[in-house]
């Protein structure tokens, strides 16, 4: 990547001086375009319905709307925005959940402005980057041996890309995906496209086939598709039912 290359960013933290700090910092290269700076999670999303942004920093503790759930409420409302998690905590069992979670990088609030710039950079270009300190959270002996986890943090997947991913392999619509995971065809097109560009292919044969080779898709017949559809589609029936029947639950 080329500093000619501009990255349109926002900062998210509730700190005053910590906000004034990094945004003077980032300010000095040229190809790091502050555009948002917001207070927490809530002003920040406002914010965002007005104005496009590549990458988000995103302090986990903020009041009104933490890190956390600002993070899954981008992933249902913005896909295409990656996150990188700002966070005083060097615990690894939070690292690994928000990663898992869908932000594309860890990091801790201690870091250089060179490593953050250089996550920044690498997230743009590569859709996730592993910190020092995530990577040797891997080393703890709670995730060494979780593989699938890790190829799945590293290609910077969430939980909802994947079921995405399953259902594309299975072979069903981005309408039929929207339906199933209650979201939208355009959130599902923007999915698509994402995984698509981190396995830097272009059709759904290749993403199925690097799928099976990372252990994210095992292929199944037409019946167990079918079984699970129809599964689904009685789960659906006994919620409203449920509804119907407890309005106030």
């Amino acid at each position: 990547m080329t500093e000619s290359t501009h990255i349109r960013l926002a900062l998210v933290d509730d700190h005053a001086i910590l906000r004034q700090g990094l945004t003077s910092m980032l300010q000095a290269y040229s190809h790091l375009n502050l555009v948002i700076v917001a207070s927490n999670g809530q002003d920040f999303l406002d914010q965002l319905q007005s104005t496009e942004v590549d990458i988000v920093l995103l302090d986990i503790e903020m009041p009104v709307l933490n890190g956390i759930q600002t993070l899954q409420q981008l992933s249902n409302s913005h896909p295409e925005v990656k996150a990188i998690m700002l966070s005083m905590h060097n615990d690894p069992e939070i690292a690994m959940e928000c990663l898992r979670s869908g932000a594309a990088s860890y990091l801790l609030k201690e870091c250089s402005i060179d490593e953050m710039k250089f996550a920044i950079e690498q997230v743009h270009q590569h859709g996730a980057f592993l910190s020092a300190f995530s990577e040797n959270s891997f080393e703890n002996e709670k995730y060494k041996h979780h593989k699938r986890q890790q190829k799945q943090i590293f290609r910077g997947f969430s939980d909802r890309d994947l079921r995405v991913l399953h259902y594309l392999c299975d072979g069903l619509t981005s309408k039929e995906i929207g339906d199933r995971i209650s979201t939208s065809k355009k959130t599902v097109d923007l999915i698509r496209t994402r995984l698509l560009k981190a396995y830097q292919v272009k059709t759904s044969n290749e993403l199925m086939r690097l799928s099976i080779l990372d252990g994210f898709y095992t292929p199944r017949t037409n019946e167990e598709i079918q079984a699970e559809i129809e599964a689904s589609e009685i789960e659906k029936l006994e919620r409203r039912m449920q509804r119907l029947r407890d309005p106030n639950g």
